[in-house]
């Protein structure tokens, strides 16, 4: 009778011994389901970090690259009374070319819309490209500005900008 008490004891002690195990196993089996999901989680953080700052990185080269200059003669802003327009002369002086559909410009801080303004390229091309002059026939409002001083701002599409302050 011993014996049996004692093989009982140790089927007992063989199963508790198994069942420790198991659930040791399954503890792994969790800790490494969800340390997955955590590297899951911080690699789609690491590549959404290193995509942002290389395209940050490529717009600031860009801009570094860039500049506008106007060239008017602040005193002496051509107008043309038929189609109550300013013209403007902005030269490339950066290194990039530009697009000139994309050009923004603001007068006194107003924004003049793409319907106010005509852009042209003295040479006739489609780019702006590094030395060539825009010209920017531009209709502010009101139009024709009062006497005294004024600011024009050209804008390209990266940011990048030049201004004059003028007198009409």
């Amino acid at each position: 009778m011993k014996n049996k008490h004692t093989s009982t004891r140790r089927i007992f002690f063989r199963c508790q011994k198994a069942e420790t195990a198991i659930t040791h196993m399954i503890f792994f089996i969790t800790a490494i389901i969800l340390a997955m999901g955590a590297i899951t989680v911080l690699s789609a953080d690491v590549q959404s970090i290193v995509s942002s700052s290389s395209v940050n990185s490529k717009l600031i080269a860009q801009q570094m690259r860039t500049d506008i200059t106007i060239v008017n003669d602040p005193l002496m802003i051509p107008y043309d009374n038929s189609g109550n327009s300013y013209a403007f002369y902005a030269k490339n002086t950066g290194r990039t070319e530009l697009t000139p559909e994309f050009i923004t410009v603001l007068v006194d801080g107003i924004l003049v819309e793409p319907a106010n303004m005509d852009v042209e390229i003295l040479d006739g091309d489609v780019m702006w490209r590094p030395g060539d002059i825009l010209v920017l026939h531009v209709t502010p409002s009101p139009s024709p500005l009062e006497s005294g001083d004024h600011r024009i701002l050209v804008a390209a599409e990266n940011g990048k900008s030049g201004s004059m302050s003028f007198k009409v």
